[in-house]
């Protein structure tokens, strides 16, 4: 099979075909029951790559609500810098996080009734082709019960022909059958993948790519069963009794990967923070970490990440999207595993006078320092500016209104070239993001070029570290963080609990698209999130008559940022069913609060 970068743009020569005649969304996707598609290798593949890309891995083009709006600036990760968008308002929304893949789901059963006309095949290459299409089948049924809870559960192509329609109409399955359908899938297919991928064919599921997803969706099975709540009757939240159950599953699933001993931390470079940063760019060999990966290419399909997050001075037209909080800044430790809040006053409480400003992030976790472009680090060939305003020699501080504006009749703008401003659309914390963007080059539209890891090394440890310290295995979660604490290059800890893994959870996956959903299967982002009122870190240059600006030093404060607290209602635990889907099926019946 050729690249699958290739094969999504070879799709636009067989186009699904899609009609409403079916209650799940069964579209009847004609092109697939042709039978010159299954006698052509070359459109099986295209329609395998159809199948991959339509997996929902929430990657850099998942942006729920509006454009350039991720799930980090729904979180305490990150605050949205613009004022426009529904990550502002007080109340977190709804309806903006789902997914009713029956569409997907369709497709996929056409492709697995199909495939088995295709005579070209070997029994082996059809083992194989069925088997990647489970896994899509399984990651597909994934995202919607992490969504819905229980939710209908179809494995043959549905058809109206010659039935009572009423026979279509499905129920929604217990959400605990939907876990239970994902793992058997997983064990069923498994040894039919390869352990390894030939380079034409690395973005193709390995076998250790259905352990990732065994693994993932049993820890969301197991903290549900413990953390949330059966209603429904089950169709939403799993008995607790299941929890421990779940627990030992995703343990196993993830030793399975540990013990392959075919993956390992990435370690290509010395500088820790480089090592870190350059682990989600580098698509080399080199990288060992990377399990499953969504590929972006700017000659055909590439990603807007870099348009959307680039630094004020840095951007083309949009940009300073993602702003992480203080907060979240203050969370990653001290190299040698201290307190990681940020020194802003000595003793007595007084400002401390920073000659440097980036003396401030000394010695903090360089995950941090590779995840986050902080004030006045290098960026570019340049740095980033970022200044809130400026301290008089009298003590009166003067702040800006606009990026324009100048300190007294000097030609030294008050808020630098990066902002901090509460308009306009630069930084409202102090921070932008650096993960994943592009650091030697500015980044246009749909031209972004890094990859997605959707399952890496270093998630596997801490899924298999969580479900340990759950089922009283403290010494095995202990050595699997400790692996990533290593790798980090901060002190390692003697002792574990769960919060502590938690904790380095949402430093190591910082931005990756998991922090909504953790916080939602621990059942705590009510409590985390409702009437917190996130920071900023502001930067205030001290002036001092007679002396360049480079001359001058630096007092930081830690204050409020410029957006609303937030709300985050009991029922987005789980997401609304479309009203389209119970409309046309009374047998489903909505999540509780819609």
């Amino acid at each position: 099979m050729k690249n699958l970068k290739s094969y999504i743009c070879l799709l636009c020569t067989a186009a699904l075909v899609f009609s409403c005649n079916d209650i799940l969304e069964t579209s009847s996707t004609k092109i697939l029951t042709n039978e010159k598609v299954w006698s052509s290798k070359d459109a099986i593949d295209a329609y395998l790559g159809q199948l991959y890309d339509e997996m929902q891995v929430e990657d850099f083009e998942y942006q729920p609500g509006t454009d350039g709006q991720y799930l980090s600036t729904l979180t305490d990760e990150a605050v949205r810098a613009y004022t426009w968008g529904s990550a502002n308002q007080q109340l977190i929304p709804e309806g903006i996080y789902g997914w009713w893949g029956y569409v997907q789901i369709r497709n996929i059963n056409l492709f697995l009734e199909s495939i088995g006309t295709a005579s070209m095949l070997t029994e082996s290459q059809r083992k194989m082709y069925e088997a990647e299409a489970r896994f899509c089948r399984a990651f597909g049924y994934f995202a919607m019960v992490k969504r819905y809870g229980g939710v209908p559960l179809v494995t043959k192509v549905q058809k109206l022909e010659g039935q009572d329609v009423e026979t279509l109409r499905l129920p929604r399955n217990k959400e605990y059958e939907i876990y239970d359908f994902i793992k058997a899938e997983c064990q069923a297919i498994e040894s039919l993948l390869p352990e390894k991928r030939a380079d034409n064919e690395q973005y193709r599921a390995t076998r250790y790519a259905v352990n990732a997803l065994e693994c993932r969706a049993m820890l969301y099975a197991a903290t549900e069963a413990k953390y949330g709540n059966v209603q429904l009757d089950g169709l939403v939240g799993i008995p607790a009794n299941k929890a421990e159950g779940y627990f030992k599953d995703a343990k196993a699933a993830a030793k399975k990967i540990i013990d392959s001993g075919k993956f390992a931390l990435y370690s290509a470079k010395s500088d820790k923070a480089e090592n870190f940063q350059y682990l989600f760019l580098d698509e080399t060999s080199a990288n060992t970490e990377q399990i499953f990966t969504k590929a972006f290419d700017a000659s055909d399909k590439g990603n807007s990440f870099d348009y959307f997050n680039a630094p004020q001075s840095f951007k083309l037209d949009y940009g300073c999207v993602t702003n992480p909080t203080a907060d979240f800044v203050a969370d990653f430790e001290y190299v040698d595993g201290s307190d990681g809040a940020l020194k802003v006053k000595d003793g007595s409480g007084n400002p401390i006078k920073y000659n440097d400003p980036t003396d401030l992030f000394k010695d903090k976790d360089p995950r941090m320092l590779g995840s986050i472009l902080y004030p006045f680090c290098p960026w570019q060939g340049g740095r980033v500016e970022v200044r809130k305003g400026i301290v008089k020699p009298d003590g009166t501080v003067v702040t800006a209104s606009s990026l324009g504006d100048k300190y007294e009749g000097t030609n030294v703008t008050i808020a630098a070239k990066d902002g901090t401003l509460t308009s306009t659309d630069v930084t409202k914390t102090g921070f932008y993001i650096k993960k994943f963007m592009t650091p030697n080059k500015v980044v246009d539209w749909g031209k972004g070029e890094a990859n997605w890891m959707v399952f890496r090394y270093g998630e596997v440890l801490l899924n298999f570290a969580e479900a340990c310290v759950e089922l009283g295995d403290n010494a095995e979660a202990l050595a699997a963080v400790n692996q990533l604490r290593n790798r980090a290059g901060i002190a390692p800890r003697t002792s574990i609990n769960r919060d502590q893994v938690r904790h380095e959870r949402r430093v190591e996956l910082a931005f990756e698209n998991h922090r909504w959903w953790d916080i939602r299967r621990w059942h705590i982002a009510d409590q985390l999130l409702n009437a917190t009122q996130f920071k900023a870190l502001n930067p205030y240059l001290v002036w001092e008559d007679g002396k360049k600006v480079e001359q001058m030093k630096y007092i930081f404060k830690i204050e409020d940022a410029p957006k609303n607290t937030r709300t985050f209602l009991p029922k987005l635990y789980y997401e609304r069913i479309p009203a389209e889907a119970i409309s046309t099926n009374p047998n489903i019946t909505q999540n509780p609060g819609y």
